[in-house]
């Protein structure tokens, strides 16, 4: 073994130790130090026997293992499986394949290399930062087609080629091997695909212009406008201010009944974006009413945005639908980075943390009317969150 190799292996992992230390807002508020740094000696007793990568795998296991969201290592990819996964209710189904496999499109997946899903998901999880299990619902399936990770982690022997079992609505089970690609080509692909649905007028709203962080529709008939904000940063040309303003003033010209605020997709960004809005929202008496105002959140609703659905919350007559979010009302957060000198690799870590209310054990901001989404919601192009709003009475 090169011991030049190891001996910078020991430079990095001695150096992320203390930085991590030193940098983030409170590294040990749920982990005890004593195990932190116990980890942290038996990497570098086990450098000799690792390989690079799963040196790598074994750095974000114990930064993932922190329990904070915005702290964690991002791990390079080259090879990925063509599929789009999403974890429903009842499991992790296939929800965008290529022609090739479209036999296992909306197929449950039980098993990878003959392993049951749950013991996957148990070991995949070490890898990821997460506060509650709906976040981790929203970025593991993510995870799940980089073969490179699932063969470091010892959960598939080939890097080339993975064999699933899938199952589908009548349990009958079928097992086929997919063959990965290189990210470049996997890019391409789901650009063509996702530019077919941009501009599709047969989707539910929730699932149209995927492009845009943020974006309003009237829908006449039932004097409803849906605004969906999928991230709070601003898109050239127009600002989330100026586009918020011009909302208003649609508000204020128009017949509107229910407002509709959909944060389900939102990761964050800044929350201050949006106050001048949720100001007006506040004090608008044709809007801030039961009834009138509905604010959809889910597992990817996340950071800022997460801020944005409390101070809603907590400052107007919303009803809230929709799943618990992704983020926990009192984090950490506002990240910065550190890089790993000779590996390379990037470390995020939280500066702040913000609380926001009095029971620190809550982890999640939970919805009034809480909605589960099926694999049959998908396929139909159903958005289950839309439909109780339209149906519910004023």
């Amino acid at each position: 073994m090169d011991s030049n190799r190891n001996t910078r292996w020991l430079e990095d992992i001695n150096f992320l130790c203390r930085e991590l230390s030193l940098k983030h807002k409170n590294l040990f508020f749920q982990k005890n130090k004593e195990d932190f740094f116990k980890e942290i000696e038996s990497l570098k007793t086990d450098i000799e026997s690792l390989s690079n990568y799963e040196i790598k795998l074994e750095i974000a296991k114990i930064v993932a293992s922190m329990g904070d969201a915005h702290t964690y290592v991002p791990l390079n990819v080259n090879l990925l499986l063509p599929l789009e996964l999403y974890w429903f209710a009842d499991g992790i189904y296939v929800i965008v394949a290529p022609q090739q496999y479209k036999e296992i499109l909306y197929r449950k997946i039980i098993k990878i290399n003959n392993i049951d899903i749950e013991e996957v998901i148990n070991i995949l999880s070490s890898i990821i930062s997460y506060e509650n299990e709906t976040y981790l619902k929203s970025q593991l399936p993510k995870y799940l087609p980089a073969i490179e990770l699932l063969y470091d982690l010892g959960l598939v022997n080939d890097i080339d080629i993975l064999e699933l079992t899938f199952e589908d609505e009548n349990k009958k089970e079928r097992t086929l091997e997919i063959e990965s690609m290189p990210l470049g080509e996997w890019k391409e692909l789901y650009n063509l695909i996702n530019n077919d649905l941009m501009y599709s007028t047969n989707l539910p709203l929730y699932r149209r212009n995927s492009h845009k962080n943020y974006w309003f529709e009237y829908i006449d008939a039932s004097s409803i406008v849906y605004f969906k904000y999928d991230a709070c940063k601003d898109m050239p040309p127009k600002d989330v201010v100026t586009f918020c303003s011009e909302l208003i003033s649609f508000i204020e010209a128009h017949i509107v009944e229910k407002l509709i605020i959909d944060l389900r997709n939102n990761f964050g960004g800044n929350s201050s974006l949006l106050n001048p809005f949720i100001e007006y929202i506040i004090n608008c008496d044709k809007i801030n009413k039961t009834g009138n105002l509905f604010i959809i959140i889910g597992r990817e609703t996340f950071s800022s945005a997460l801020l944005n659905s409390f101070f809603l919350k907590e400052n107007t007559s919303a009803i809230f639908l929709g799943e618990p979010t992704g983020g926990k009302p009192n984090c950490y957060g506002e990240v910065q980075r550190f890089i790993l000198k000779n590996s390379g690799l990037t470390v995020c870590y939280s500066t702040e943390y913000y609380k926001i209310i009095e029971d620190d054990t809550l982890l999640s901001l939970l919805p009034d009317v809480n909605i589960d989404f099926t694999i049959q919601n998908y396929i139909n192009n159903e958005d289950p969150c839309f439909e109780y709003i339209n149906k519910k009475d004023s």
